[in-house]
């Protein structure tokens, strides 16, 4: 699975869109000045994939800086930079789709939405 995701994924990848982000970050409790400078950034994602199976995504924009390190199938814990919550992440593969899917570490006071999850996926755009 790992050489799938290192034939279709290695490289760099600028964000194409984001999808209710703004409303992501202020269920965390983010401040709206952050949301609206986040919501304005245009990161770029930086994949690998070593040769014992960890994939690495390197995060860089104008507000922040970021690193993650995982393997598939494997639950990780990760302090989110910009708003200071942990998050347990579950990274998974399925139908060509690399997924990392957050769940709050800690208790927060709003429902957690559905839609936080992240993924990257290969789009060919063919003829124009």
């Amino acid at each position: 699975m790992t050489d799938e995701i290192k034939e279709k994924f290695t490289g760099k990848w600028k964000m194409d869109r984001s999808e209710n982000f703004d409303g992501f970050m202020n269920a965390m409790g983010v401040n709206f000045f952050i949301r609206k400078m986040a919501g304005f950034a245009k990161p770029e994602n930086d994949i690998k994939v070593e040769d014992d199976g960890t994939i690495v995504i390197a995060t860089n924009s104008t507000f922040m800086k970021s690193e993650q390190r995982f393997k598939l199938d494997e639950e990780y814990v990760e302090e989110n930079p910009m708003i200071k919550k942990k998050f347990k992440n579950m990274p998974t593969f399925k139908d060509g789709k690399l997924r990392v899917t957050p769940t709050p570490a800690e208790q927060v006071d709003v429902p957690y939405p559905d839609y936080a999850e992240r993924e990257i996926t290969e789009e060919v755009n063919q003829g124009g």
